[in-house]
């Protein structure tokens, strides 16, 4: 059998179809992608757990909601029951937790929604992560064809296995999928992005990694939705995977920094990489013997992230989505400062 060629220009668009299925709906990038999704017209039925609050700009629209637990495959067959294409980003988004709670989310989640999905036919498209590099990031260029490195803990390896998963069912079962791979997300309500980086600085906590003077690798919310939707437009991404990142070149320490200023704080304290590293595996260590649900102040998964310039090109997802950043750095700093400003954070709010 022939490899399948790989595109040279840009794929042509067409609608997805619809209804449009949304695991992890009430998600930080969930949310954006529904209302992304309604704003382009397209008929929503948002997956969230039966616990998750129904955000309030749903109200008055066309969104239909389900509850459902991906882990279990009866939720997952009503849940996508009527709908015509599948984005699952239902997941354990932590760097913290054991390897059997991230097993049962997001591997076994991850199983049940694409195996439904290739049972019915539905095109879908995978929300996986930068995690999924390991241990190259930071130290190579990650472009899409790089063979991943070792993961650092269970929430990379559970990015991994969502991907191990994918690729078997399309050999398998010929499942139609896509996979996007979002770097170091930030925007109003980014978890790790903002609000934990903003519960550290205010705890006078070290926020940055050697000095932090290279790329974070930051991609606005918006950009990746952008990314997301664009691949899902295009019938030629079926079996592609694409980086979502916004390739600014902000430093954490410019990051950090603004956030510093943004709720008033001290400046971003910084440490040596090596003490940064001891320092993880001492805190994950003890925190596993004394069973803490609590994550450290610091973990593995979390200095991957950070510990380098991050270099994840998005020359594939330009080319053949014809993607270009929709929101710039200032323009998301903008949004973020808004939202600390609700949430009581910013500077003059506390």
């Amino acid at each position: 059998m022939r490899p399948k060629k790989e595109p040279t220009g840009e794929l042509e668009a067409s609608r997805i179809p619809e209804p449009i299925a949304v695991t992890g709906a009430t998600g930080f990038i969930g949310r954006r992608l529904v209302g992304r999704l309604l704003k382009d017209g397209y008929r929503v039925v948002a997956l969230a757990l039966p616990s998750d609050p129904t955000p309030i700009e749903w109200a008055n629209t066309s969104v239909v909601v389900r509850r459902v637990d991906v882990t279990k495959r009866g939720d997952v067959v009503d849940g996508l029951a009527g709908t015509q294409f599948v984005f699952h980003l239902a997941a354990l988004v932590s760097d913290w937790g054991t390897a059997a709670e991230h097993e049962r989310v997001t591997v076994r989640g991850t199983e049940n929604v694409l195996t439904e999905a290739a049972v019915r036919g539905q095109r879908t498209l995978l929300v996986s992560s930068i995690a999924a590099y390991g241990d190259r990031l930071s130290r190579e260029n990650c472009d899409e064809d790089t063979e991943p490195g070792a993961p650092l803990g269970p929430y990379s390896a559970s990015k991994l296995a969502q991907e191990t998963i994918a690729r078997k069912l399309e050999g398998e079962r010929g499942l139609k999928v896509t996979i996007v791979r979002p770097a170091n997300v930030f925007g109003p309500g980014s978890g790790p992005w903002v609000d934990e980086l903003c519960r550290q600085l205010q705890a006078g906590n070290p926020t940055l990694v050697a000095g932090g003077n290279f790329a974070a690798g930051l991609v606005y919310v918006d950009n990746v939705v952008d990314v997301m939707v664009r691949a899902s437009e295009r019938i030629g991404a079926v079996g592609r995977t694409y980086n979502a990142n916004d390739e600014s070149g902000v430093t954490w320490e410019r990051y950090v920094g603004e956030l510093a200023k943004l709720i008033g704080s001290k400046p971003p304290r910084s440490v040596p990489r090596l003490v940064a590293m001891a320092s993880a595996h001492l805190f994950e260590a003890t925190y596993r013997l004394l069973h803490r649900k609590r994550r450290p102040s610091v973990t593995r998964e979390a200095l991957n992230l950070c510990r380098g310039a991050l270099r994840i090109p998005v020359d594939r997802a330009r080319r053949e989505l014809g993607y270009e950043p929709l929101v710039s750095f200032e323009q998301g700093m903008v949004a973020v400062a808004e939202y600390l400003r609700r949430s009581g954070l910013a500077k003059g709010n506390a």
